[in-house]
């Protein structure tokens, strides 16, 4: 989704980039494009968006699993099926499904915060490990495979503060993420 007033506006004023700019470049980036937020470069930033993520002509960084993983660069490959099958096996289905490919990058996030928020409501010991280890598993065989080279891709194609250090926070995250899951995991199971 491209960016708007109202999300940008709802991300400046709720995101707390004072702590995040000590410790990571990409907040620091953050931190200042949030703090010279304007009507000119939220337009800017659409258009970036545009020729990033969506196009017309070739994207400087296509958003989906298969086009990283896909020799030939194409998309509704094996990782796309992969994928579906995740999304199926809690009873998801993607609404646009057969017509766009399942692993974009939002459709894959969005599943990791069904899987954490599931996880949090979760009463049962062995029904939060299933969901930690289904997390640390999508991770492993899926996010932290792809998303190094569509950072990098992001990284190297664009001038935007904006998706340059967000680009640079979510690769680190899915670090952190994969890193603090293994260590629940292994917590619940001494447990």
């Amino acid at each position: 989704m491209p960016p708007n007033n109202k999300v940008l506006a709802e991300i400046r004023n709720s995101a707390n980039f004072h702590g995040l700019e000590e410790v990571h470049e990409g907040g620091k980036i953050l931190q200042h494009f949030f703090g010279h937020l304007s009507n000119e470069q939220i337009n800017k930033e659409k258009e970036e968006y545009q020729r990033l993520f969506i196009g017309p002509g070739p994207l400087a960084a296509p958003p989906w699993e298969s086009y990283y993983r896909s020799k030939e660069k194409l998309l509704f490959e094996e990782w796309t099926y992969q994928i579906r099958e995740q999304y199926h096996q809690f009873g998801l289905q993607f609404i646009k499904e057969n017509k766009e490919p399942d692993d974009h990058l939002l459709l894959e996030l969005e599943f990791m915060i069904f899987l954490a928020d599931k996880s949090m409501q979760e009463v049962r010991p062995e029904r939060i490990l299933e969901l930690i280890v289904s997390q640390v598993n999508f991770l492993e065989k899926h996010l932290t495979i792809w998303i190094p080279f569509f950072c990098e891709k992001v990284i190297e194609n664009t001038n935007s503060k904006l998706y340059l250090g967000a680009a640079m926070l979510l690769e680190d995250f899915l670090s952190f993420d994969l890193t603090s899951l293994l260590e629940l995991g292994e917590a619940l199971t001494d447990v």
